[in-house]
């Protein structure tokens, strides 16, 4: 078969912001494996629920049985050259539900392995609250360890990808557009997902079976949840990746691991405050040929969060604006109110003049009134004393 270029590896993880503060550990794993003829990548989200006490340690246990079943099917394809049977649909989807199958029965017989060797303590029974009772009769006890899982075999002519439960599958195909080639599990809602824990665990995992020598992505990403949610959108989703790409396109070894330590705690704790985990495989060289269609898809984003906020400022003018009118609105009717009660009180100011007038008018009557009853008095008083006097005389 043809040969196709090997794929840089990288990996990193960051408990998240949110647990941080809380004083709680990193319930991701992620785990690789780089050999001559492959090249393996595993992340795992442990379930944050009191119930998945142990869901750090299943996390870990999911990413190293997929890596050891990964491995072993690699090794099997190549050694008894079954590639003819992953060519026919039937047969390969044989050949990988069988491999999910000893994924599943694997992490089931590591969590019981576990279990035996560190029996559950009375304080953990306690922490699971609602199932305690259920975990004490040796119920349901895979659910301590319940985690999610995604994992990818790259070798020379294919690309092998299953997944459990929530997280992120993105292939970066040869013209720079970026897909999700995993299948949708409408068991994963929100905040709700499939788990290997569950009893149809190897039913539900989904499988990517990607021929290389048809369609070679030039790079491959995993990613728990945690990096999903931390962007608006698959749009800003995948300009986070784009850029991520140019970005490790330049850096090796240490650089690379070093940029990732510090970008995942950023993003989550701009995003969604939980832990951050990815892995994946890229194709530097291929990279730099498209770096201008990755650049247009970096550009999508940024152009979009500009309208976003312009249309935020726009929004925020509009509802000055309608301030504005309403404050406006309501100075007007005060003034018209002012307006009338100056009315009223014009018309009460000319009624009141015109009572002065009259009040005026009268008092200048009685002044006169006054003076000529002063001017009568005084001819009265003036007869009188005159009449006494002549009284006096008369004696």
């Amino acid at each position: 078969m043809n040969i196709v270029s090997k794929h840089t590896l990288f990996s990193n993880s960051a408990t998240g912001s949110k647990h941080v503060q809380d004083g709680l550990s990193n319930e991701d794993s992620v785990l690789t494996l780089e050999h001559d003829d492959y090249q393996i990548v595993a992340v795992a989200d442990g379930h944050g629920a009191r119930e998945c006490f142990r869901s750090e340690i299943g996390s870990r246990l999911a990413v190293d049985v997929a890596v050891k079943n990964l491995e072993l099917f690699a090794q099997t394809i190549k050694r008894y050259d079954l590639y003819s049977y992953l060519e026919q649909e039937k047969e390969r989807d044989e050949l990988v539900r069988s491999l999910i199958q000893d994924i599943v029965d694997h992490w089931n017989q590591y969590v019981y392995a576990d279990i035996k060797a560190y029996p559950i303590q009375d304080d953990e029974y306690e922490r699971a609250q609602t199932l305690s009772s259920i975990y004490q009769k040796g119920m349901y006890l895979t659910n301590i360890y319940g985690s999610t899982l995604l994992a990818a075999l790259m070798t020379p002519e294919y690309i092998l990808i299953v997944q459990q439960g929530d997280g992120t599958c993105a292939v970066f195909n040869e013209d720079g557009s970026l897909d999700d080639p995993m299948p949708e599990d409408d068991l994963c809602i929100r905040n709700l997902t499939t788990s290997l824990c569950d009893k149809d665990a190897a039913k539900r995992m989904r499988y990517v079976f990607i021929d290389r020598r048809e369609n070679d992505p030039m790079a491959l990403f995993l990613a728990s949840d945690g990096v999903e949610r931390s962007f608006y959108d698959t749009i800003h989703l995948s300009a986070f990746y784009a850029e991520l790409c140019l970005e490790l396109c330049e850096l090796e070894g240490a650089d690379l691991e070093t940029y990732l330590s510090h970008l995942l705690p950023q993003i989550s704790e701009r995003g969604s405050r939980d832990d951050v985990t990815m892995a994946g495989l890229m194709d530097a060289g291929r990279i730099m040929a498209a770096r201008e269609a990755l650049t247009r898809t970096v550009n999508v984003a940024r152009k979009m969060d500009l309208m976003k906020s312009a249309e935020t400022i726009l929004k925020q003018e509009t509802n000055t604006k309608k301030h504005y009118v309403r404050e406006s609105e309501k100075i007007e009717h005060e003034i018209h109110d002012v307006d009338d009660k100056i009315l009223e009180l014009e018309e009460k100011k000319s009624h009141l003049l015109q009572d002065l007038e009259k009040m005026k008018t009268m008092h200048t009557s009685q002044i006169l009134v006054c003076k000529e009853a002063e001017t009568e008095f005084d001819e009265a008083n003036g007869m009188f004393v005159r009449s006494l006097m002549a009284l006096e005389e008369g004696d």
